[in-house]
């Protein structure tokens, strides 16, 4: 994947999530950094890809608070099925 393929990903993402918007201000620093000669090549690629990492690693706990948020709502299914079912 190239410079401009994990850009193009990182810009895809919806900025309504306010812990997103962090990784959209630094894309843009790290452009004007890299753009203005401060960063070599080999240093925005690696600065673009720790950036895709911190967005996988975002989705990532999405996902699991919402498996949580699942398992809580099934065991309170179940202790009520418990319950209806002793009486």
């Amino acid at each position: 994947m190239n410079a401009q393929d994990i850009i193009n990903e990182i810009e895809s993402i919806p900025c309504t999530d306010p812990q997103l918007l962090p990784l959209g201000n630094a894309l843009h620093q790290y452009t004007r950094q890299f753009q203005s000669g401060e960063l070599s090549n080999e240093e925005y690629l690696e600065l673009l890809q720790d950036l895709q990492r911190e967005h996988l690693i975002h989705l990532q706990c999405q996902d699991l608070a919402a498996k949580e948020r699942l398992n809580t709502i099934c065991n309170a299914v179940i202790s009520a099925g418990r319950i209806l079912s002793s009486l």
